[in-house]
């Protein structure tokens, strides 16, 4: 068996003959043959580096070192050992320093951190206080602004009353002016039908207008009355014509009797104007300029009474 030889030269003495003899044997059964498995070449490995360990050992132990070198040997060692302490504690020493630098700067950090947390609350406080007020100054101005409009509201409303008051009292002051108007007119109309019945009650003032009043109520027309006049003889149409005279007197009494009274400057001037209006007219050639100082005149002789 392959694998008991390969064993076999593992068990040789361990010296430079040997080992190369055991790698040149050991490349040529492992080339020559079908390679291990993964388990028995850890397991071939294992014993060659114990073999070379054994035999390190035994040639350490075959040779016995000097006295003094060994006490040399421990001195460097010791002062290495020293060094290599002074190193690891400066290592340390720098470690520490390094951690409680790294647990200030943490401490530091979640101070800050700590800070601008308790500045966002305070500011998001004040913020809210803010939009508290704000929210406050809203609705006092909205209940202001409502307030106003309400005011105005009732103002517009008040004016409207008024106005429709004042409207109403218009229309009816107009309505009262109309009605004062009506009832003026109606007086006046009144007033000149009466005043006209009393003129005409005097009676025609013409010979025709006479016999047309004497036909009427016979039933003849416009024409046939007016033939007829025509053919009246001369004794008639005097005899009309006096009687129309009478009435024309009587209807000059009666618009004598229905004037007003004349005033005294009025009396005055009619029996003044003509001297002063011919004096005037001696000054100038225009009656109007004449007109205007013969009024003149006039006044101031009245004034000098």
């Amino acid at each position: 068996d392959l694998k008991l030889q390969f064993l076999y030269f593992i068990d040789l003495p361990f010296d430079k003959h040997n080992m190369s003899f055991l790698r040149l044997a050991a490349r040529t059964t492992l080339r020559a043959t079908v390679p291990l498995a993964r388990f028995d070449l850890m397991q071939v490995r294992t014993k060659v580096t114990v073999a070379k360990k054994n035999a390190a050992v035994k040639k350490v132990a075959a040779k016995k070192p000097a006295p003094k070198k060994t006490v040399a040997k421990k001195a460097v060692a010791a002062k290495k050992q020293v060094a290599k302490k002074a190193v690891a504690k400066k290592t340390k020493q720098v470690a520490e320093r390094k951690a409680i630098a790294k647990k200030s700067e943490t401490r530091a950090r979640a101070a800050k951190q700590a800070a601008v947390a308790k500045a966002k609350r305070a500011a998001a406080k004040a913020r809210c206080m803010l939009n508290r007020v704000r929210a406050v100054k809203k609705t006092e101005a909205a209940m202001a602004k409502m307030t106003r409009a309400r005011a105005r509201a009732a103002a517009a409303k008040a004016r409207n009353v008024k106005m429709k008051q004042a409207a109403k009292e218009r229309a009816m002051k107009a309505e009262k002016r109309i009605l004062k108007q009506k009832e003026e007119i109606k007086a006046k109309k009144a007033e000149a039908k009466a005043k006209k019945d009393k003129i005409m009650s005097s009676g025609p003032v013409t010979a025709r207008n006479l016999f047309m009043k004497q036909q009427a109520g016979k039933g003849l027309q416009l024409k046939d009355i007016d033939a007829k006049f025509r053919a009246l003889s001369e004794d008639e149409k005097k005899s009309l014509a006096e009687q129309a005279k009478k009435n024309l007197a009587k209807r000059k009494e009666i618009r004598q009797s229905m004037k007003r009274p004349a005033s005294k400057y009025a009396v005055f001037t009619k029996a003044n104007f003509p001297a002063a209006y011919a004096e005037a007219m001696k000054q100038t050639s225009d009656r109007k300029e004449a007109f205007k100082i013969a009024n003149k005149i006039v006044s101031q002789k009245y004034k000098c009474q």
